[in-house]
């Protein structure tokens, strides 16, 4: 009778990343069930004439506003009528050696949703070949990871699925160069995980709610017999201090022989969203289903190299591979689950990709393809393994400059064995130097067949305007 309610148990993998802003607020995190870093975004922001777009030194500011309401049906979904965004970015140098960087993302939904991220928060000290880092940031090792937005090396920031961008990680990193070798080493004991897109719980109605598209929504009932019972969740929030202290390590090793630049990478980390395991009880008395959910912590090695050859400075080829081992048992001591003993089921994955990249001042262009090479039975009806978010497929994107005001961008990735498709496209005209429009649509593509990662959004398409007015 329980048949269906391993589905929301996977969501309650949505449920366990914790920090102060969330207790504070009652609202429940996410958690598991771009050069090329910025390949997984697709902008039509190019390099102008006007000092706003080429300063990249001192404090930038702006702010955005989006509708979803051109046309009828699109745009419908929870969080997704309109929101505005408010970015801020702040680089600068203290010095011949210094180098100090913070930026912030967020953004309010019609649902009044809060969603923030700081991608990266850090002070850098360069001397000689050498160079220390303390604080956040994108580690820029695995092109692969960086293009498909899979969230295995650095966070994600996630405020949709589109274009789920980087958050890095916190820590020291040292790097440092011996004749044509590079080695970069990492280290932290503060683990913190990705907080979008979050859901919310209400702990004394025991009720989990989505404020925004991308946050899949828990089941209210189960059928027990002939009737539908309520569900109601408990989740056993941990201590602040029992999530932030864990330690990750890791190392990247290059060598550079005139255009072409070989590099590896190894590191061991939490995974970036916790697990959960539940009990589930039919309270008779209470004529409900009682889910027990505790938050749990997995660690993964995560491995992966590249081949680089950048003919010029403008044009790049690579070629890569990433490797995901997840640990079987969670973090310290395994919480004894009587009933039903429902817990995470970890897989190995692995991919192989490759592509080309070319930038200059008024485009952008590159083609990439990515093959999952791992087993794994698409097929499967076993609930808490999650479906690969691509398998084997190619992405395609360009951006063009028309004139000084008016550029525009496409983006497109198709995976040949789900046949999953996510289409983006943006045109923008700068009125002044710091107000910019913008027209666009992102559409996603699902075959009703078939089972896939992006089957529960195939209804979060955008038809979309919108206006930033820069600081």
């Amino acid at each position: 009778m329980f048949k269906k309610l391993p589905n929301s148990l996977i969501i309650l993998s949505t449920l366990c990343t914790v920090n102060s802003y969330a207790q504070a607020t009652n609202t429940v995190l996410k958690t598991s069930s771009n050069s090329f870093g910025k390949a997984n975004k697709l902008s039509t922001k190019l390099k102008t004439d006007n000092k706003n777009e080429n300063d990249k030194k001192g404090l930038r500011s702006e702010f955005e506003l989006t509708s979803n309401q051109l046309v009828d049906d699109v745009g419908e979904q929870v969080g997704n009528k309109y929101f505005g965004d408010y970015n801020l970015d702040y680089d600068a140098g203290g010095g011949a050696d210094l180098v100090k960087k913070f930026s912030l993302r967020s953004r309010v939904n019609n649902e009044e949703q809060l969603m923030f991220s700081i991608p990266e928060a850090y002070l850098k000290y360069e001397f000689g070949d050498s160079k220390l880092v303390f604080g956040r940031q994108n580690l820029d090792w695995s092109t692969i990871d960086q293009n498909w937005g899979f969230g295995k090396l650095n966070n994600r920031i996630n405020f949709d699925y589109f274009q789920p961008g980087q958050e890095g990680l916190t820590g020291i990193l040292y790097g440092t160069k011996l004749g044509n070798w590079k080695v970069e080493m990492f280290g932290s004991f503060v683990y913190v995980p990705e907080m979008n897109p979050g859901q919310k719980y209400d702990k004394e109605s025991g009720s989990v709610t989505c404020q925004n598209m991308w946050c899949k929504p828990l089941s209210e009932t189960a059928p027990v017999g002939d009737n539908d019972v309520p569900i109601y969740y408990n989740v056993n929030m941990p201590e602040i201090a029992d999530v932030v202290f864990r330690y990750s390590i890791g190392a990247r090793l290059a060598y550079q022989i005139g255009m072409v630049e070989i590099e590896g990478f190894a590191m061991r980390k939490p995974e970036n969203t916790p697990s959960i395991t539940a009990e589930i009880q039919y309270q008779t008395d209470d004529n409900r289903i009682f889910v027990d959910a505790t938050p749990q912590f997995y660690y993964h090695d995560v491995k992966g190299g590249n081949i680089k050859v950048k003919p010029t400075d403008n044009f790049t080829i690579y070629g890569g591979g990433l490797s995901i081992v997840p640990n079987s048992f969670p973090d310290g001591d395994e919480p004894y689950i009587e009933y039903t003993g429902i817990k995470p089921e970890k897989i190995n994955k692995d991919y192989l990709g490759g592509g080309a990249f070319y930038a200059n001042d008024n485009y952008t262009a590159g083609i990439h393809y990515i093959a999952r090479v791992s087993e794994y039975d698409i097929e499967s009806d076993d609930l808490l393994v999650d479906y690969p978010r691509w398998n084997q497929a190619y992405h395609i994107n360009f951006s063009t400059r028309l004139s000084r005001k008016l550029s525009m961008g496409l983006d497109y990735k198709y995976d040949m064995i789900t046949e999953d498709r996510l289409t983006m496209f943006k045109a923008s005209y700068a009125w002044r130097e710091n107000i910019t429009t913008s027209l666009g649509a992102n559409v996603i593509g699902t075959n009703e067949d078939n089972n896939s990662y992006w089957s529960d959004f195939s209804n979060n398409d955008s038809v979309y305007a919108s206006m930033k007015y820069k600081f």
